[in-house]
């Protein structure tokens, strides 16, 4: 059974060819920069005329469409000297952030996994918590197709390849089918039993739908058993993100932002065996 939790299959860079090594690096930018244009564009402050799709990429200054060397990874930013070639606004940074991340976080994970199957639903995975992460911080949005493509990409890595089901799933007698399953209905429905707790004191929501979807997608993945770690952990990032914005007029939390973050800590604690003196995974 192949595992993203074992060390089994660690690699050097003379695993690799020069020509693959360019080649995932190329293809870890455009994801970079297509995740960053997809943030943009669900934008729930963006008309209607604006999908995935179309219009092509613009200055959101001065609505400028941008030539093609323009939307060349690190290189666009480059050329363009951090500003519009039209209006001279400055280029947000995130752009070029976002593009290193992914290349960074891409090489790391083939370094670790290889040119696996692991790899690809490693890093799709990143790349749709990427996504959730920066429009829920931003704009408390996640939206509902995202969320579903989660769920999908969750329960498919673990039916099919295992990659996430660990021993909870065999001290539960839980099978790998079920493991995902039962890891989507325990998340969307405690999140939900608790909204509709706190909504019967205080006649109003805490909790968005969206969140709900999430916390299901995140369950997908790492199943039943890891959920109220997450949820813990994730609740100790939000503490911290209140704190931070105790001088701020809305002191709404992302509260996917930080079951993303939580999802994190909790893989990285397992991949690399932390507290286990402490913790029981």
């Amino acid at each position: 059974m192949i595992s993203a939790y074992s060390f089994t299959h660690i690699n050097s860079l003379d695993s690799f060819t020069s020509i693959e090594l360019i080649l995932y690096s190329i293809i870890f930018l455009c994801f970079g920069s297509f995740a960053s244009s997809l943030i943009f564009r669900l934008s729930p402050n963006n008309s209607k005329n604006i999908n995935i799709v179309f219009p092509r990429s613009f200055c959101p200054n001065c609505k400028n469409t941008l030539k093609i060397l323009h939307l060349i990874p690190l290189v666009g930013y480059l050329v363009q000297k951090g500003k519009c070639q039209k209006c001279n606004r400055k280029i947000s940074l995130f752009y070029l952030f976002s593009e290193i991340l992914f290349l960074l976080i891409g090489m790391i994970i083939i370094f670790l996994y290889g040119k696996t199957v692991i790899s690809f639903f490693l890093f799709f995975i990143f790349f749709l918590f990427f996504i959730l992460f920066f429009l829920d911080l931003r704009f408390y949005y996640l939206p509902f197709s995202i969320n579903i493509m989660l769920i999908v990409v969750g329960l498919s890595s673990n039916y099919f390849f295992n990659i996430f089901v660990d021993e909870s799933a065999y001290l539960l007698s839980i099978s790998k089918g079920l493991f995902g399953f039962y890891g989507l209905v325990l998340g969307y429905f405690s999140l939900w039993l608790i909204n509709f707790i706190f909504k019967i004191f205080s006649k109003k929501d805490g909790i968005g739908g969206g969140d709900f979807i999430l916390f299901g997608a995140i369950g997908s993945i790492f199943g039943p058993i890891s959920l109220p770690i997450i949820l813990f952990i994730g609740s100790l990032f939000g503490c911290l993100m209140y704190i931070f914005l105790k001088n701020a007029s809305k002191k709404e939390i992302p509260l996917g932002s930080c079951l993303i973050l939580g999802s994190f800590a909790y893989f990285v604690i397992k991949k690399f065996e932390l507290f286990n003196h402490l913790l029981v995974l």
